[in-house]
């Protein structure tokens, strides 16, 4: 096998034909979480979509276990876990994998290509995957998870939408995700990822300008700073929620307005399932990289999000 695969052209019915499994099928792929409920989802939608044959065992995915219906895997949760305890596997599995005693896959990067890096250890077919967050759009386009919202927060969203009034006929439901919290440093304290009060009006303005009686749902983490922005129009709701329900409010919108955070994506991207791929689903320019003016993460684009400045 070689050290390092290329992803060229991964289609779902041809994965287990592709070079990067040879010989490893049946086995199993550990995974540490890495980032919270967003990128939870992505690494999992992206280990069962290349590794359908091997046992999956998922350590820290608590955000996980809680959001979806039925998860494929072992999920170690943190939380009922000895204090200390997960960081110390952590430890020991990436020495294990140093040490070539278990395999190890890691993302890479080079000269403008996706790659997968692979390296066998000598218990066969044993991989613990270096931290990882799939976010290019060679995997982008081929995503199809198969996956849906615990029932329990499907629930929870409907009925506050009919507690707040929303479910009436002729109004079109829009999300809008305000990210702030370690967005307001993150990248850099100098170019942040959050987005401004504008640019989120503006967004609502063209969607606006394209539906006739749309209703806003402002999903965030801070409320305080939503409700002084957008507490005053009338189209607009902020949510109260949970991320857990406030993930199946914007699975049950029918449009969408992103911030750069993959936990919008997700909310995006289950929005558009359900409603058979249809949707106007608005995000920042560059994504996390706005202000920089360069894709953050670089590749990550989506061709059904339109991108606005």
């Amino acid at each position: 096998m070689p050290e390092c695969t290329c992803w060229t052209s991964l289609r779902p019915d041809s994965i287990t034909n592709h070079p990067l499994f040879c010989g490893i099928g049946g086995h199993m792929i550990l995974f540490f979480a890495c980032g919270r409920l967003g990128n939870q989802l992505f690494q999992y939608a992206v280990l069962k979509w290349l590794y359908p044959e091997h046992q999956l065992v998922l350590f820290g995915f608590d955000d996980l276990h809680r959001a979806l219906e039925l998860v494929d895997a072992i999920i170690i949760q943190k939380e009922k876990m000895p204090r200390g305890l997960m960081f110390s596997l952590r430890k020991l599995f990436a020495m294990l994998a140093m040490l070539r005693i278990i395999g190890s896959i890691a993302e890479s990067r080079e000269n403008g290509a996706y790659h997968l890096r692979q390296r066998r250890g000598v218990v066969p077919g044993l991989y613990c995957f270096k931290p990882s967050f799939f976010q290019h759009a060679k995997i982008l386009e081929q995503l199809n998870p198969d996956f849906d919202i615990a029932d329990g927060l499907v629930q929870s969203a409907s009925r506050w939408l009919k507690a707040q009034g929303a479910v009436s006929a002729g109004r079109t439901q829009v999300f809008v995700h305000v990210r702030r919290g370690d967005y307001l440093s993150w990248p850099t304290c100098e170019r942040p990822a959050v987005l401004g009060k504008q640019w989120y009006r503006n967004a609502m303005e063209e969607i606006r300008s394209i539906v006739a009686d749309p209703l806003f749902i402002v999903l965030t983490d801070d409320i305080c700073y939503a409700e002084s922005c957008f507490g005053d129009q009338p189209d607009i709701l902020i949510s109260h929620n949970n991320k857990f329900v406030d993930l199946a409010l914007m699975a049950s919108c029918e449009l969408g307005i992103l911030s750069a955070s993959s936990f919008a994506w997700w909310g995006a991207w289950l929005s558009r399932k359900r409603h058979d791929n249809k949707g106007i689903y608005l995000a920042p320019k560059y994504w996390a990289g706005h202000r920089w003016g360069e894709w953050r993460p670089e590749g990550f684009i989506t061709h059904w999000i339109t991108y606005i400045e």
